[in-house]
C-alpha cells in the first residue's frame, strides 16, 4: 500500500489518504465516497476497525511494561520475570499458653487432655477463626502439670485442592481461590507424602522430591514440578494435594492483652472421650496474633519488583527492604550498614529502622493524636517477631547480624492561627481542621522534614477558613533555651582498636537571647535527622514554663492548638472571591498557596512566649 506515509499514522490521517487514493484510482468526484454512500460507508467502517487494531497494539505495548501496565495480570506476570513473588497475603500469627485448670481434673477422664494439631477456635474480638499450630500430630497436657505449654496460633482457614500427576517434566497446576491465601503456609503432598517446597528451579537437586510455590498472575497460586535434571516430575497418576490457608491480613491483627477465645474443636482424653476444650483449658496471651498483611498492591509490585534478590538471599540492604515490606505492618522501612566509613568492626551488621503503622492500631476512639505515644515504636515482642521472620525465612547470609534501631522520639507542639468567615461555627472548623491534619500525619512519612506549606495547603481546604498559618514549637529547643545550653555528641576514634567511639557529650551554653532553633530549619519546618521520628506530642514546658499536654484538650495548652486571630464577614463580595479562589484550585488539580505563605520565611517560633503570642494575635 504504497499510498500510506510511514509518517502519517494516525486515523484521520489514513482515512483521508485512503479517500484521496480510491478518489484518484476510480476517477470518482468526492460525492462518491462521501459517508452517506455505500463506498463511504465501507470505508468508514474500515477505518474505525484499523483505529481499533491501532488501540490494541498499543494496550499490548504498554502493558509489556511494568512502569506502564494497567491490568493487575501483567504486573504480576512481569514483576516474574525479575524473580519477585507477589504476596498472597500473610496471616497474623502469636503466641498462647495452655495449661488444664481445676474443674479438668473431673470433667477429664484419664491422666491427661490431648489437643490435634490445627484444632481451631473463633476470637470474639473480630469474629475471624485462628487454629493452633504444633511441631507435632498432638499434644497432650497433664493433669499434674501447671506449667504453661506455648504454642503458635495461625489466622486462617485449612483449604486443599487436588489434582492428578501426568508423569511429564515441568508440571504446573494453577489453584484459584476467592479469597487471599497464606505466603508461606502451604504444603506439597503427592501420594500422601509431604515434598519439600524451594525457591527456584535451579534450588531442586536432580530427583529430588521438591516442588516450587508461585503467586499466580490471577492472584491465586501455582504448583511447579521440576524433571529429571532439576527435582523429580510426578509420575502418571499420582494424587497431588496442596494444603493452603484463607487468611483475611491486616483484619487478623489484634492489640491489647485480653482475647475473646471460643474453640470449635473438641479435644480427647485417655479414653478417647471427646472433651470441650473451652471448659477445661486455662489460657495465657503470651504474644498478640499480629503481622499480618492483605494481598500486594499493583503499584507496591512495580515499586518492589526490581529489588528482589536474583539469588533469593538476604545479602544487602536492599534485600532486607524488599523481604520485610512483605509485611504490611510497618509505614517506614529502612536498612543499611557502615561498610562505607573507615570503621570495619560493624561491616557485618545491618541495621533495620523500623516503625510500625499506626494506623493499623487505632481504634474508633483514637486518632493520630490520641494514641499512645509507644505504639510509635516497636514493642520487644515485636522486635523479637522480626527476627524469628528473618531467621525462619532461611534467607539470611550467614555472616549477617541483624539489629534494629529504635527511633530517637523528638516531639513538637503545632500551633495553627486561622482568620475564619463569621458565619462558620469555630468548633466545627477546629474539628475539621484535626480530621485532615490526623489523615496527613497517618499517611504521609517524609523522613527529611515536615513542611509547614503541606499544613497550610490542608488547612486552607477547611471550609470557613479564609487564611491559615501555622508554627512549629519543639522540645528539644524550648528545654535548650529553658536551661541556656544543650548537648552535642562528639565521635572520635578510638587509638587501640581503632573503633568509631563516643568521645563526649559537649556542652553548648547559648548566649542571652540566643535562640539555637534545634529541630527547624530556617523556613520554620521541622528537620527529622537520622533515626529519628518526629511526631506531635506534647508532655513538656516551653522556655517560660508553660505545659503542653501531650494530646488535644479543649482550654488548655497541648500539642495541637487553634487560634482564631479574627473573623471576616461572609458577604457576597468574599463569597464571589472564594468561589474563584476554589475554581482556580479544581481547574489547576491542586492547592494553591497564598502569596504571603509561598513567600514568607517564618523562622517557626514565636518570639518570647510561642504560644502566648498566638495567643494575643501577634
Amino acid at each position: 500500500m504504497s499510498f500510506f506515509s510511514k509518517t502519517r499514522l494516525r486515523a484521520a490521517e489514513l482515512f483521508g489518504d485512503s479517500f484521496e487514493y480510491l478518489q484518484r484510482t476510480y476517477d470518482q468526484a468526492r460525492e462518491t465516497f462521501t459517508p452517506a454512500s455505500p463506498f463511504g460507508q465501507i470505508l468508514t467502517v474500515v477505518a474505525n476497525l484499523g483505529e481499533m487494531i491501532f488501540f490494541y497494539i498499543e494496550a499490548v505495548a504498554t502493558e509489556l511494561n511494568i512502569s506502564r501496565a494497567r491490568n493487575i495480570e501483567s504486573i504480576y506476570g512481569l514483576s516474574r520475570l525479575t524473580g519477585h513473588d507477589p504476596t498472597r497475603g500473610i496471616s497474623a500469627r502469636g503466641i498462647i499458653g495452655l495449661r488444664l485448670n481445676t474443674s479438668a481434673a473431673n470433667l477429664v477422664q484419664g491422666d491427661y487432655v490431648q489437643i490435634i494439631n490445627g484444632s481451631s477456635f473463633e476470637i470474639g474480638n473480630n469474629s475471624l477463626t485462628y487454629f493452633l499450630r504444633f511441631n507435632s500430630d498432638f499434644i497432650r497436657l497433664e493433669k499434674t502439670n501447671t506449667a504453661w505449654v506455648n504454642v503458635e496460633v495461625i489466622q486462617g482457614e485449612k483449604e486443599d485442592q487436588s489434582f492428578t500427576g501426568s508423569g511429564l517434566a515441568l508440571q504446573s497446576f494453577n489453584l484459584t481461590t476467592k479469597d487471599p491465601t497464606d505466603q508461606f503456609l502451604v504444603e506439597v503432598f503427592v501420594d500422601g507424602k509431604l515434598w519439600k517446597l524451594v525457591d527456584s528451579l535451579y534450588d531442586m537437586n536432580r530427583g529430588e522430591h521438591t516442588a516450587m510455590i508461585k503467586t499466580s498472575v490471577n492472584g491465586g497460586l501455582s504448583v511447579f514440578f521440576g524433571n529429571n535434571q532439576f527435582g523429580y516430575p510426578p509420575p502418571l497418576g499420582s494424587r497431588i494435594r496442596v494444603t493452603y490457608i484463607k487468611t483475611r491480613g491486616v483484619a487478623g491483627n489484634i492489640g491489647g492483652k485480653q482475647l475473646d477465645i471460643k474453640f470449635s474443636d473438641e479435644g480427647s482424653d485417655a479414653s478417647g472421650q471427646g472433651i470441650d476444650l473451652n471448659e477445661v483449658l486455662s489460657l495465657n496471651i503470651v504474644r498478640n496474633p499480629n503481622f499480618g498483611s492483605d494481598s500486594e498492591d499493583p503499584a507496591f509490585t512495580r515499586l518492589i519488583a526490581p529489588y528482589q534478590s536474583n539469588s533469593f538471599v538476604l545479602a544487602n540492604p536492599n534485600n532486607y527492604i524488599y523481604y520485610l515490606s512483605k509485611y504490611d505492618f510497618w509505614s517506614f522501612i529502612d536498612a543499611y550498614n557502615t561498610k562505607n566509613d573507615q570503621y570495619l568492626d560493624d561491616d557485618n551488621i545491618i541495621y533495620l529502622f523500623l516503625i510500625p503503622d499506626v494506623a493499623k492500631k487505632l481504634t474508633s476512639d483514637l486518632d493520630y493524636f490520641s494514641v499512645p505515644e509507644v505504639e510509635f515504636t516497636m514493642t520487644p515482642a515485636e522486635k523479637e517477631q522480626t527476627l524469628e521472620i528473618i531467621n525462619k525465612s532461611g534467607r539470611q547470609v550467614v555472616t549477617a547480624e541483624v539489629r534494629i534501631k529504635d527511633p530517637i522520639i523528638k516531639r513538637y507542639a503545632l500551633n495553627v492561627v486561622v482568620r475564619w468567615f463569621d458565619n462558620y461555627d469555630k468548633d466545627s472548623i477546629k474539628v475539621e481542621i484535626r480530621k485532615n491534619l490526623d489523615e496527613y500525619f497517618l499517611t504521609v512519612n517524609r523522613r527529611d522534614r515536615i513542611p509547614k506549606s503541606d499544613l497550610i495547603s490542608i488547612i486552607e481546604n477547611v471550609e470557613g477558613i479564609d487564611s491559615v498559618n501555622v508554627f512549629f514549637i519543639s522540645e528539644e529547643n524550648e528545654t535548650a533555651i529553658r536551661d541556656g545550653f544543650y548537648f552535642e555528641p562528639v565521635y572520635g576514634t578510638d587509638p587501640i582498636t581503632d573503633q568509631k567511639v563516643l568521645i563526649e557529650n559537649k556542652k553548648i551554653v547559648l548566649l542571652p537571647e540566643e535562640d539555637p532553633q534545634l529541630g527547624l530549619d530556617s523556613f520554620g519546618d521541622v528537620v527529622i535527622g537520622n533515626d529519628e521520628l518526629a511526631i506531635i506530642r506534647g508532655g513538656w514546658k516551653d522556655r517560660n514554663g508553660t505545659y503542653y499536654e501531650p494530646i488535644p484538650v479543649n482550654n488548655k495548652i497541648s500539642s495541637l492548638n487553634v487560634f482564631y486571630k479574627e473573623s471576616i464577614a461572609n458577604n457576597l463580595y468574599n463569597k464571589i472571591q472564594q468561589e474563584k479562589y476554589n475554581s482556580t484550585k479544581r481547574n489547576r488539580g491542586t492547592t494553591i498557596a497564598t502569596g504571603a505563605n509561598s513567600a514568607g520565611l517564618n523562622t517557626g517560633r514565636l518570639q518570647n512566649n510561642p504560644t502566648l503570642k498566638a495567643l494575643k494575635g501577634n
